[in-house]
């Protein structure tokens, strides 16, 4: 079994800040140029090695940005992961330099999987949410794409309050398009999200049973990022199925390297832990003081600290961080701590 404060499950890698969509709930608040200080294309190799070399159960390794299509050497990088035998994966932007033709390209080159957003089933709710016309129908054609090379394809929905009504009619599109996964990102307010975006307590709760109905008879993976509570709703439905499963977040089966070097315990939680630049990820992972207090559920307080499911779920650190300012306070999303 895999000992998620020892080996992370994904790592996410942001090789760019530079995007030319302009998302309304943007985590990484992207710019239009990427910035000088990335991390270069030899910079990559060292990193991938260590981690390559020194986690038994290799993670997935997701190449995000901003627009990874945004780097002339993403090809470079890439095949630096995949020719380790990584299990590689891209999460691009649908702008104009994304077409059927790279998704082929990514192919031949080892690619195993591209995730893909789209925040509803209809143009004027995802486009209003990417903030540019069109982006849906080639979302779609991209999405199509994928599938018809025979590659692994995940959609990303932003749940929240523009987004949540639609849930049932993207169900339906996701089985639709032959997904191999479905992943609900419950919106968090830093980058540019704000909170006024965000569903509140009863309605986290409510989107997720329905969740957990939808995973039950699905025939593919579907999760929930950013709500953690989604494992008690499980293992309330099926004890013996999910009895002691634990939730991928923060610090816990999931780390982020922003494009500079940094590494985060999520993408969407703005503590540093350390920078690959100094010091080997995998002892940032195993050893930083950040992620260990964050697998720490000695340290949460308020509701969560009483909760039967502190160490399965632990609650939204990030969520917390952001509405309250402090880290280990209960989350304000849960609808067992209100």
């Amino acid at each position: 079994m895999l000992d998620l404060s020892r080996e992370p499950h994904v790592v996410t890698w942001e090789v760019t800040r530079a995007c030319q969509l302009h998302c309304k709930h943007c985590r990484a608040r992207a710019i239009r140029h990427r910035n000088p200080d990335e991390l270069s294309t030899l910079e990559f190799g060292p990193i991938l090695q260590d981690i390559h070399d020194n986690f038994v159960h290799q993670p997935v390794m997701v190449f995000t940005g901003g627009d990874p299509l945004e780097r002339e050497d993403l090809d470079d990088i890439l095949l630096q992961s995949i020719n380790m035998g990584l299990s590689t994966a891209v999460a691009p932007s649908v702008t104009p330099k994304l077409t059927a033709e790279v998704i082929a390209h990514w192919k031949s080159l080892g690619v195993s999987s591209v995730s893909l957003s789209i925040d509803g089933p209809v143009a004027e709710v995802h486009d209003k949410f990417r903030g540019t016309k069109g982006v849906l129908e080639r979302s779609l054609t991209i999405a199509r794409a994928i599938t018809a090379h025979d590659m692994r394809l995940q959609i990303n929905t932003s749940v929240g309050r523009d987004t949540a009504a639609w849930l049932p009619a993207m169900a339906d599109l996701v089985t639709s398009l032959g997904v191999t996964s479905w992943e609900l990102f419950f919106i968090i307010p830093t980058g540019r999200a704000r909170v006024d975006q965000c569903l509140d307590a009863r309605g986290t709760e409510e989107v997720l049973e329905w969740l957990s109905d939808i995973a039950e008879h699905s025939p593919f993976r579907v999760t929930a990022v950013g709500a953690p509570q989604y494992n008690r709703i499980l293992a309330n439905r099926h004890p013996i199925l999910h009895a002691g499963r634990l939730a991928v977040k923060e610090a816990r089966g999931f780390a982020f390297i922003d494009h500079t070097g940094q590494v985060y315990p999520s993408g969407y939680l703005p503590l540093v832990a350390g920078n690959v630049r100094e010091q080997p990820f995998t002892e940032i992972y195993r050893h930083s003081q950040l992620f260990r207090d964050l697998r720490d559920p000695n340290l949460l307080e308020g509701r969560c600290s009483q909760c039967d499911y502190t160490v399965s779920c632990g609650g939204s650190r990030a969520r917390a961080f952001a509405i309250t300012g402090d880290l280990f306070a209960e989350d304000p999303s849960c609808y067992a701590a209100t």
